[in-house]
């Protein structure tokens, strides 16, 4: 386990858990917890023995209730430009969970508000305790939920994300799994183990396959209709000329478990 003050990163089995590390303020987002977390990302994003990354939050109360603001709500011209400088460094974070090379999950344990939210829906899997909450109270105060707007109408689409954005109400993670934000919402005393079942099961596939095909997932969402055929044509030979492709079908045909090689 590596610990600093701001995360807490965990590693078993192929399985890396980062955990956001402020629960006292709800592990609202630092200007040093993000320069911190995307260090991680890229330490995670190379390292080989990485097959699977959770994001959660430490705490019982929230995964991430976003943005720490505090001290930047005047106008002056040093609180604009330190207001961008961190608006930059959560964006940077929102990339760095695009550019990982590997599957990642968010494991909303509590609270996934305005930019925790928004980081939550950035990965590529979402699942929640049944007691977490979600929510883009931006408008409440003034502002527009715009750093998370991309993410968001990508997963549930334009209307779901101006409700959310035009209310700023929160949502129970029943209804969050109802309009598609959540894959599934697990009890309190599953939650832990349902995750991590989950993440070991991802684990033990070719990660060539995984992380190519998470790419793939992301390019085409640019892409025409036609377009993104044949490059997704492209991309499955380039996947059936590699070793871990061959180990696949032959254990298959020997009915035996394979032994990727991440080549």
């Amino acid at each position: 386990m590596a610990e600093n003050n701001m995360i807490v990163l965990e590693k078993h089995n192929g399985v890396a858990t980062l955990r956001l590390n402020r629960p006292k303020v709800h592990n609202a987002l630092s200007g040093e917890m993000m320069h911190e977390f995307v260090q991680v990302c890229d330490e995670l994003s190379k390292d080989s023995e990485v097959r699977v990354i959770i994001l959660t939050g430490a705490g019982e109360k929230s995964f991430c209730s976003g943005a720490d603001l505090g001290g930047m709500d005047d106008n002056s011209s040093d609180s604009v430009v330190e207001f961008k400088r961190h608006v930059t460094k959560y964006r940077d974070c929102l990339l760095a969970l695009r550019r990982l090379k590997k599957p990642v999950i968010a494991a909303v344990n509590g609270y996934a508000l305005a930019g925790g939210l928004g980081l939550a829906v950035s990965c590529d899997l979402v699942y929640a305790k049944e007691s977490a909450q979600f929510g883009v109270p931006e408008i409440n105060v003034g502002l527009w939920g715009m750093m998370i707007s991309a993410p968001l109408a990508n997963t549930i689409g334009y209307q779901k994300t101006f409700e959310l954005m035009y209310t700023g109400d929160r949502i129970k993670a029943e209804k969050a799994k109802e309009i598609g934000l959540v894959n599934d919402v697990f009890s309190a005393e599953n939650f832990e183990e349902e995750i991590n079942n989950i993440a070991e099961k991802l684990a033990t596939k070719n990660p060539i396959a995984l992380n190519h095909g998470r790419e793939a997932m992301y390019m085409i969402q640019a892409m025409e209709y036609e377009s993104s055929l044949s490059y997704l044509r492209d991309q499955v030979v380039l996947l059936s000329r590699t070793e871990d492709y061959s180990e696949g079908m032959n254990a298959y045909k020997g009915k035996r478990d394979p032994v990727w090689s991440g080549r």
